[in-house]
């Protein structure tokens, strides 16, 4: 009985180390390590590179809720194609839900959502590029669009 709460705490911990949307700037830097540019006071953004992955963080109010991914080796002037496999490991281990649920598609992107509906993904097939995002940071993102049409 002694064990639970501490297995608790543990568990607890490791999430709180992990980089994924809702990660903080430190936290993301435990993960990715030092930013290979921060412009997180301009835009909101930390640029990492590792393990062959470049992933941008962007930030609102201090939490992470949107991450761009793709491959840091590029072809032609665009980064190579990030396989099928690595994708769906990418979503479990950056998303923050092991689970993923793939949408209907409607056009040759891949798209997914987390059960909950609360974060989802988009991997464009022509820009090799994996964005996953929650749907806040989707309504902030056409909203601005929008004013900047006006």
């Amino acid at each position: 009985m002694r064990l639970l709460p501490l297995i608790l705490i543990f568990s607890l911990i490791g999430s709180l180390l992990h980089a994924e949307i809702g990660a903080s700037k430190e936290q993301c830097m435990a993960r990715y390590g030092k930013p290979e540019r921060d412009a997180l006071k301009e835009s909101g953004l930390l640029c990492f590179r590792k393990d062959g992955i470049c992933t941008i963080a962007h930030f609102y109010k201090g939490k992470c809720d949107v991450l761009s991914i793709f491959s840091e080796n590029e072809e032609l002037g665009l980064p190579m194609e990030l396989p099928a496999d690595r994708i769906q490991s990418l979503l479990r281990s950056e998303g923050g839900s092991p689970d993923w649920i793939p949408s209907p598609r409607f056009s040759i992107n891949g798209v997914w959502r987390t059960p909950d509906g609360v974060i989802f993904a988009i991997y464009d097939t022509m820009r090799h590029k994996l964005a996953i995002m929650t749907h806040d940071a989707y309504r902030r993102e056409k909203e601005e669009v929008r004013k900047a049409r006006q």
